[in-house]
């Protein structure tokens, strides 16, 4: 049972990540980014390319990084230059749209056939307890954890992250202090597309990797930023990493674990019921 949970430690740090990424962008400019696992696997194939053409896996996972958060920003650009006084629908649908051409475009140059993605210090481990803790789980759930306290240190007791929630709770006052608004969110799209494409890397080789099947990691990345309702990077890091123990202990169960991929919508609507409790209480006096 134990162990199966730390296995889920794998997926529930990239949820987590990627939720972290959802919240940043969500937060400083109201959009929620359906496009956003599509352009993390992008940086994932383009550095599994390169790892291909005999590179050094670190360098691969780094042009990888490089590359979803160069194209995350011209998505932030797109939405900052043409739909920054747009309605929330709209943004939200812009993003669905550039998602599924990314898609198209991923599959016409990717394919959609399962790729080999080599294991993260793989075979590397350490015992405690009669418990195994892979390299992977450690470095995975350590790196996730890391940028996630970065992250809320620089969000709360920095000069940036005071700009930061400036923009995101009073735009037009933020730029008439002379906070350069646009700039700032374009680097938030710029690090959120890095993280994402970092989170697909570190999870790939755990999940059936082929392009479709990795780009709908934003379901559950969605489910675990549910738990602070799209506002809060430490509760999106404990929901993701709460579905990732979820997801690990049912698959020690022969009666749950076919079912385990379901989890995300338990979440989501359970979630989505719990937030709106005072006002079907309220309904019902």
């Amino acid at each position: 049972m134990i162990q199966s949970l730390l296995v889920g430690l794998i997926p529930g740090s990239a949820y987590a990540l990627i939720a972290t990424s959802l919240v940043l962008t969500y937060r400083m400019s109201g959009v929620m980014n359906f496009s956003q696992s599509v352009v993390g696997v992008f940086g994932t194939y383009v550095g599994l390319t390169i790892y291909g053409g005999g590179y050094p896996q670190w360098i691969a996972i780094l042009v990888g990084v490089t590359v979803g958060a160069l194209l995350s920003l011209v998505i932030g650009t797109i939405m900052t230059a043409w739909f920054d006084q747009a309605s929330a629908l709209i943004k939200s649908s812009v993003t669905i749209a550039l998602m599924l051409a990314l898609l198209a475009v991923g599959f016409r140059v990717f394919g959609d056939a399962p790729r080999s993605i080599p294991r993260l210090f793989a075979g590397a481990s350490i015992a405690v307890a009669g418990v195994t803790f892979s390299a992977s789980v450690l470095i995975t759930t350590g790196l996730a954890l890391s940028i996630g306290v970065l992250l809320s240190l620089i969000l709360g007791f920095t000069r940036v992250g005071a700009m930061l929630r400036a923009v995101s709770e009073r735009r037009i006052t933020a730029e008439l202090l002379g906070i350069p608004a646009a700039q700032l969110i374009k680097v938030v799209w710029a690090c959120s597309g890095g993280i994402t494409a970092l989170a697909i890397t570190l999870v790939a080789p755990n999940r059936p990797s082929n392009f479709l099947t990795l780009s709908l990691l934003l379901i559950p990345a969605m489910a675990s930023a549910l738990f602070g309702l799209f506002r809060s990077v430490p509760a999106a890091l404990a929901g993701g990493f709460t579905l990732g123990l979820i997801e690990g202990a049912s698959s020690y169960f022969d009666a749950v674990g076919p079912y385990r991929q379901a989890m995300p919508f338990v979440v989501i609507l359970t979630v989505l019921l719990w937030s709106q409790r005072k006002e079907v209480w309220d309904a019902s006096r």
